[in-house]
């Protein structure tokens, strides 16, 4: 009978000591709630902007913002008002001139198109509304053009710019030469160069006569890349001549650099 009492108050022990132990964490044990996944999502915004009419193959007009849960985003053109206007890059949703000729005002005042935006298997489509913008027509066949054989013109490294035989007389007006070091100077009219606005008299753009409606033309380092003369090497551009009025096709050749002050370029004449 002894052995039998100890066996039974060894059982209520555990169980005291079980409920104990249940009550001081919180009760009954509850298991965690199995874990929920979020649909995934995509969203993306109809766009609107504008173009001046006349821009390059290749302008961008803009981009389609959109964004998505999880996944890659695609772009593709399900439809456009005009025939070829538009292009869109498939992986950034950027929108780009694709037919110059489209944007034309006077042909077409707005490009519509639909694009559709793609994750996974979600499909969102988006409107595209692209407004041309009239631009002054420049009427180019009252420019004086030199269209006249190609010349090629050099100041060697370490030239004297005071020296006849190292300055291109293009006029009266416009004498073109460079010092030891800094930029062309229009000696005509100045005895250094300014690099704000030399060589005075003349302004320059980057393009040919081609490009001469939609030119922009500035001071000759504002039109170089990055405003470094340097960079310009190889680059076509035109000069205009602004008391003469005339436009020239011209192209650096070569650009001394280290305080040098050679350079050549090409350039068309006075037929």
């Amino acid at each position: 009978m002894k052995k039998k009492n100890l066996t039974l108050k060894g059982i209520f022990l555990l169980a005291f000591l079980a409920l104990h132990c249940s009550k001081e964490s919180g009760g009954d044990y509850s298991p965690d709630p199995p874990a929920t996944t979020e649909p995934p999502t995509l969203t993306a915004n109809n766009f609107s902007g504008a173009l001046n009419e006349n821009s390059a193959t290749g302008t961008s007009i803009g981009t389609i913002q959109a964004t998505a849960s999880s996944g890659a985003i695609s772009y593709s053109l399900v439809s456009q008002s005009v025939e070829n206007a538009i292009s869109i890059n498939p992986s950034t949703g950027e929108i780009t001139v694709n037919e110059a000729a489209v944007f034309d005002y006077e042909t077409h005042m707005v490009v519509n198109a639909v694009v559709r935006v793609t994750s996974g298997s979600l499909t969102e489509d988006v409107t595209v509304s692209i407004a041309i913008n009239d631009v002054e027509e420049v009427d180019v066949s009252a420019f004086t053009l030199w269209e006249g054989p190609i010349m090629t013109f050099t100041k060697e490294d370490g030239a004297d710019e005071n020296a006849a035989e190292n300055q291109d007389r293009i006029t009266e007006n416009v004498i073109i030469t460079r010092a030891s070091a800094g930029q062309l100077f229009n000696i005509a009219v100045e005895s250094s160069a300014d690099q704000n606005s030399s060589p005075v008299g003349t302004e320059w753009a980057r393009g040919t006569f081609d490009d001469l409606a939609t030119l922009e033309f500035t001071p000759f380092r504002a039109a170089c890349p990055s405003n470094k003369p340097k960079n310009a090497v190889g680059i076509p551009m035109v000069v205009h001549l602004i008391d003469d009025d005339i436009y020239i096709q011209i192209k650096l050749v070569s650009w001394g650099q280290g305080k040098a002050g050679g350079f050549s370029y090409e350039r068309t004449t006075q037929l």
